[in-house]
């Protein structure tokens, strides 16, 4: 069959900020997989085409070549998938069987629609459709415990390796719970005195992961390619990407893909871009005092987000010094770099650097060759992933591009926090 998948963002474009300042919202890790990666997996498509904002369509070729397939123009398809927005799939047995009749559904700004070549399908449509349409980034830390789950016997399907079993009391090491949810690749290394406690969910440890001694994992969590965790707590729904150093306590919280968190302190509930470094003893907070329902700053207004365990949400090349503190549901664009060892703000736009006292432009040539010695830091698992060990042309062009379209934003924010207004 040749089928035909369209990932587009739609009306969905800029619904996820920060986090997608710097890819399209389908390119973001909400669990095993990022959500492209997810659907491609799921449909098995020929043809695989994005449609994204102008500013993103060059660096997310860049960034995904090894996710397009084929051209949605060499032949005519037997059925065509278009999904706009973050939409997760939901648990359904129509997704082993590969039968749909052709369908349209949409919820807020996301829509998933399925046209065949040949209308009038008999195959049966589930009465209540099998997507979750997701409107803000803390929606998918929301739901980030059922994705994992859900992506772990997506994982097992594609991946058909037997789980190595690493339950060694005598050398330290406990696995908990039902052996059959941990999947372990290849060339993990786990040092004695570490748990994993597959009593909440499954546990992911991809290939070339090590665990330093000291840790203890709740599932479910999925541990991405090349990752190191340096000792830690980690509980509530944990999603890590390649080639990140963590240690301290985690919890309920998504890291993007290569970010340096190698120290103590709390990271609750929040979502970090990649190459996000933060400072020892950097901590951030989840709940609001009075228990109150927390609000989130998107596109310069303030959204309810309905929920009262809300953490924070750190774009791309985000760094802070040590003693930070982050409060509760902030929101930092590309490149901040703040290390004031003090309550930071709770919304700081793109290519800001300093402290409490003195908050400035960050010189963008000198952030990017900051980005340029940290991916010479990773060149292992980059190459690995077949990505490059040095910021591309589009990635530099978007980084130029999101620091002009952030400049009025700024300068009033450094204006204010100047003034103390």
């Amino acid at each position: 069959m040749k089928r035909w998948l369209i990932l587009a963002e739609g009306q969905a474009a800029g619904q996820h900020e920060p986090l997608d300042l710097t890819r399209p919202c389908f390119m973001l890790r909400d669990g095993a997989f990022t959500n492209a990666e997810r659907w491609i997996a799921l449909l098995k498509p020929s043809a695989v085409t994005f449609e994204t904002r102008g500013s993103l369509t060059q660096v997310t070729r860049e960034l995904s070549a090894s996710l397009l397939k084929g051209a949605a123009t060499d032949s005519k398809p037997d059925e065509i998938w278009t999904i706009e927005g973050l939409v997760q799939p939901l648990p359904d047995k129509s997704w082993t069987s590969g039968k749909f009749a052709d369908f349209s559904w949409a919820a807020g700004k996301c829509r998933v629609s399925k046209v065949s070549a040949k209308p009038g399908s008999k195959a049966p449509i589930p009465q209540a459709m099998p997507f979750r349409a997701l409107d803000g980034v803390w929606s998918l830390i929301q739901h980030l415990p059922d994705q994992i789950a859900f992506d772990f016997e997506l994982w097992e399907r594609m991946r058909k390796q037997p789980a190595r079993k690493i339950h060694s009391p005598t050398k330290g090491i406990f696995v908990v719970g039902d052996p059959k949810l941990l999947w372990v690749g290849k060339n993990v290394k786990v040092y004695p005195q570490n748990v994993l406690n597959l009593e909440s969910g499954p546990i992911i440890l991809d290939d070339n992961v090590t665990l330093d001694p000291f840790n203890r994992i709740d599932g479910p969590a999925y541990i991405g390619r090349g990752t190191s965790l340096l000792g830690g707590k980690f509980t509530g729904g944990t999603a890590i990407g390649p080639g990140c150093k963590i240690g301290g306590e985690w919890e309920a919280s998504i890291a993007q893909g290569f970010v340096n968190k190698a120290h103590a302190g709390f990271f609750g509930h929040g979502i970090l871009g990649e190459w996000v470094n933060l400072g020892a003893m950097t901590t951030n907070s989840d709940l609001k005092n009075n228990y109150g329902t927390v609000r989130v700053s998107r596109g310069g207004a303030e959204v309810e987000t309905g929920l009262i365990k809300v953490g924070s949400f750190l774009a791309d090349h985000c760094k802070t010094g040590i003693g930070t503190l982050i409060p509760t549901g902030a929101t930092w664009g590309v490149g901040v770099n703040y290390f004031g060892g003090d309550l930071a703000p709770k919304h700081i736009p793109s290519f800001v650097w300093g402290d409490s006292q003195k908050l400035m432009d960050h010189d963008l040539d000198k952030m990017i060759a900051t980005a340029n010695t940290a991916m010479g830091r990773r060149q292992t698992v980059l190459r690995s992933l077949g990505r490059s060990e040095k910021l591309g042309e589009a990635e530099i062009a978007l980084m130029r591009d999101t620091f002009a379209k952030s400049l009025s934003v700024r300068a009033k924010f450094l204006k204010e926090q100047s003034t103390g207004k």
